[in-house]
């Protein structure tokens, strides 16, 4: 015991094998108190005396030290978050079958998977007898690189805002490139994640969308000052996703849209582009137009940030007028004008977009954008471009 000091909580009698290196760790809990993380603890703040020390550690007994000491380090619940792990041999079990801790500490990504975190070699340790009973293992920033270049390069970019966010290997990735760690874990951003079925009535659910709140100090991972945070989605068909941040109640900082349904009609049309299904454009302005199997498709490429925010008009000139909705009447042309994100997507650089067209004859069709609600002659909104087309 007098040998062992400060950890003589664990002593052996004379049957056990005391020489055999990490065989004593292997099978008893030598620091049932967390005593060791003291030691362990007070290493990373001398070897980085500048630094705040976000360290992931089980049963944390970060109050034995100084108050300015302990102001250093910021306990985190993540191990993502962390920069270091305050590691023991009988530490979390991250193999463990509990539902909750498995959902908890699934892979943030196929590189980064939890259970590799324990076969990074440590840069300290507590040893007793020969055994290493704590030690401070470092984050695998090369795991992380290359988990977030894979979602770059491999995902597919749904929208762009203060995050880009992806969908890839069945979950929703959330990167960025300036994104410095919380400062704690209550100061971690909130974003809010909406998620609208597609073979669910809005009128069975009471906001007419499933509410999956993220805390980026969850499932995030903080390296080089960047994160990248993995949302698993629902089983269910999805129509739209909304997501963004609130800096207040109803106060969106950054808001993205995504429409599923309309994003994979406009992808289906740009590969038959590519195919060469749809033949040449029937008219090119800012997006080269696109008619076939009664659907019109806009595209441009390359499309800038904001080249498709303001809204398309599309005026339809029927070659019967008596084909005309009443509504459509007092104008002489049918109006489906509409926003984007209704009915179109961006795909890599690229803007796509595709609406169908009525089914009765069409003797004409006008469209372009309308690049703001005023300021034109007479007050009439301003066009960017348009385009007419008789069909």
């Amino acid at each position: 015991m007098f040998a062992l000091h400060p950890h003589q909580q664990v002593y052996f009698n004379a049957l056990v094998d005391t020489k055999t290196p990490g065989a004593l760790a292997m099978r008893y809990n030598m620091d049932y108190w967390h005593v060791a993380q003291r030691q362990a603890l007070e290493y990373l703040i001398a070897r980085y005396p500048d630094d705040a020390l976000r360290v992931w550690m089980r049963n944390a007994n970060w109050r034995i030290l100084t108050k300015n000491e302990g102001e250093r380090i910021q306990r985190l619940d993540s191990l993502y978050a962390a920069d270091f792990y305050l590691w023991t041999p009988h530490g979390f079990n991250l193999c463990a079958t509990n539902p909750q801790e498995a959902d908890f500490y699934q892979p943030l990504h196929p590189a980064i998977d939890p259970r590799n975190i324990a076969e990074q070699p440590p840069i300290y340790s507590v040893k007793a007898y020969g055994s290493a009973i704590a030690f401070i293992l470092p984050k695998d920033v090369a795991a992380y690189r290359a988990a977030y270049h894979d979602v770059a390069a491999n995902g597919d970019l749904l929208a762009r805002a203060d995050f880009d966010i992806y969908a890839y290997d069945g979950a929703l990735y959330y990167l960025s490139a300036d994104c410095p760690p919380p400062a704690t874990n209550l100061a971690a951003p909130r974003l809010f994640l909406h998620i609208f079925p597609a073979d669910l009535p809005a009128n069975r659910r009471e906001f007419g969308f499933e509410s999956l709140p993220i805390l980026l100090n969850k499932q995030t991972a903080f390296f080089d000052g960047k994160c990248i945070h993995r949302q698993i989605l629902p089983h269910y068909p999805i129509a739209r996703i909304r997501t963004g941040q609130e800096t207040a109640p109803g106060v969106a900082e950054w808001r993205a849209d995504i429409n599923l349904v309309a994003r994979a009609a406009a992808q289906a049309a740009y590969h038959g582009i590519l195919a060469g299904d749809y033949g040449a454009p029937i008219a090119q302005s800012r997006f080269d137009l696109y008619l076939r199997d009664n659907a019109l498709t806009y595209l441009k490429e390359p499309c800038a940030e904001g080249d498709a925010e303001a809204r398309f008009f599309l005026h339809i000139f029927p070659a019967d007028p008596a084909d005309l909705p009443a509504d459509g009447r007092k104008y002489g042309f049918a109006n489906l004008d509409y926003q984007f994100t209704d009915h179109g997507a961006r795909i890599d650089d690229k803007c796509v977009a595709a609406r169908d067209l009525p089914d009765y004859p069409i003797a004409r069709v006008r469209t372009g954008q309308i690049a703001a609600a005023s300021g034109g002659e007479n007050g009439a909104p301003t066009l960017t471009w348009r385009r007419m087309r008789c069909m």
